[in-house]
C-alpha cells in the first residue's frame, strides 16, 4: 500500500514518501528497509460555516498551538489502527517522527469576490509588510499566498528595498 485516505479522521491523508535518493543517502530498497510515511492534517477549526478565512486563521492556531505529544499520538493510533492487519506494532516498528508546523500553508489569498472590510486602499498583507525603519519583511504571508515561490519572490523585494537605501 502506498496511499491510503481517511476522511475525518486526524490526518486526512497518508502516503509512502517519494523514492528520492540524493548525495550518500538512498530510498529504501525493499521492505526490510525503512521508509518515510508522510500524513497531512488540513486544521481548519471547529466551524464548519466559518469563511475560508476564519477556518485559514483557526487551523495556523490550531498547528502551531498543537503539542509534539498530541502529534505523536495520534500518528501511532492512526497508524495502528490502519496497517493492524498488516502486524505493525507502533512501539516497535515507529522509529521517529518528525514534525513540520508549516504556517505559511495557511497564508490567505484576499480575493475580492469573498474578501472587504478592511480599511484603506491597501490589502492587509501589502500594509503588514511595509518597512519598519531598516527591517523588511519578507515571507509567504507579506504575499499572500502559500506557495514558496510567493515567499522567495517577498525576500527578493525586502531585499531590493534595504539595497535601495544604500
Amino acid at each position: 500500500m502506498g496511499f491510503f485516505a481517511s476522511p475525518g479522521a486526524y490526518y486526512t491523508v497518508s502516503m509512502l514518501d517519494f523514492p528520492v535518493s540524493m548525495g550518500g543517502y538512498a530510498f529504501s530498497a525493499n521492505p526490510d528497509e525503512p521508509i518515510v510515511v508522510h500524513m497531512e492534517r488540513f486544521a481548519v477549526g471547529d466551524n464548519p460555516k466559518a469563511t475560508r478565512r476564519q477556518q485559514r486563521l483557526a487551523g495556523r492556531r490550531e498547528l502551531l498551538a498543537t503539542s509534539f505529544e498530541t502529534f505523536e499520538r495520534e500518528t501511532r493510533l492512526q497508524l495502528a489502527g490502519a496497517l493492524a492487519g498488516g502486524g505493525l506494532d507502533p512501539a516497535e516498528d515507529i522509529a521517529g517522527i518528525t514534525v513540520n508546523r508549516w504556517g505559511h500553508g495557511y497564508s490567505y489569498r484576499y480575493r475580492p469576490a469573498w474578501d472587504s472590510g478592511y480599511e484603506g486602499d491597501e490589502p492587509p498583507h501589502v500594509v503588514g509588510r511595509r518597512r519598519l525603519g531598516r527591517i523588511t519583511i519578507a515571507n509567504s504571508d507579506a504575499g499572500a499566498s502559500a506557495y514558496i515561490q510567493v515567499a522567495i519572490d517577498q525576500a527578493h523585494r525586502a531585499i531590493a528595498e534595504i539595497q535601495s537605501d544604500e
